[in-house]
């Protein structure tokens, strides 16, 4: 009971209830289908998802793992009442449209995890995301989201330009499920971040003490399950997407 009853607090820690709250499935196109595709995608949500007031929808192509060149589709709340508000005349069109066209994967709702995410003050455009999906043991909860948190705050005390968002499965997932998003301009936006990481890994250190940061990855890395990481890169489409929240 100790153990169900730290882990509560632990996921509360990190999300609370005026948190976003995210609703994603994959949509895997139809062969020869991904223009139309598109293009319906963009028109529906242009018509129903484009003003203050609508349910807000974005869209991603997965760029690699089995999905790949599939969609991702995402819907954005400010908290989890918006999603009494259904998009019932935009779900009437899009099965006249595109419904047909595509099979859906499974329904998974998300919380953000504010103390866990670290956004810089910055106005850069960064389409390009790298997803780490995570599946970790419900009773080692606590150490996944010690260094999750540890290291937002180290991001954010070494002002780092590293944008870094995680998010904890609420419903619709097997097991206890988080995934983590970085953001960058491009590819090589991606691969020069190597000096911002270091900034972080040097102030954890100077936070927590001396090794700290080895010491709380290794204990986050044997909080995972077996097979408790996949990598995934994501493009964002904004022709396809409400306009970006913030």
């Amino acid at each position: 009971m100790k153990k169900i009853l730290f882990l509560i607090i632990t996921i509360f820690s990190f999300s609370y209830t005026n948190s976003q709250v995210a609703v994603t499935r994959v949509l895997d196109v139809k062969e020869g289908q991904m223009e139309k595709m598109m293009e319906g995608v963009a028109k529906k949500t242009k018509m129903f998802n484009s003003k203050p007031g609508d349910a807000m929808w974005y869209t991603f192509q997965i760029m690699s793992g089995p999905n790949a060149q599939n969609l991702w589709r995402v819907q954005i709340a400010e908290n989890i009442a918006e999603l009494d508000n259904v998009d019932t005349a935009g779900n009437e069109y899009w099965q006249k449209t595109v419904g047909d066209l595509h099979t859906s994967g499974a329904v998974r709702r998300w919380g953000k995890a504010n103390g866990a995410s670290y956004e810089p003050d910055s106005n850069e455009y960064r389409p390009l995301y790298r997803a780490l999906f995570y599946n970790f043991k419900p009773t080692l909860a606590d150490d996944f989201w010690k260094f999750r948190g540890r290291l937002a705050n180290a991001h954010k005390e070494a002002n780092t330009n590293i944008n870094m968002t995680s998010w904890w499965c609420s419903s619709g997932c097997d097991g206890s499920n988080a995934v983590v998003f970085y953001s960058y301009k491009n590819y090589a936006d991606q691969a020069s971040g190597n000096e911002d990481i270091q900034k972080a890994i040097e102030k954890y250190n100077e936070l927590y003490g001396n090794d700290s940061y080895e010491q709380d990855l290794n204990k986050m890395e044997e909080s995972l399950m077996p097979n408790g990481q996949r990598l995934r890169d994501l493009m964002f489409l904004p022709e396809l997407s409400s306009p970006q929240i913030n």
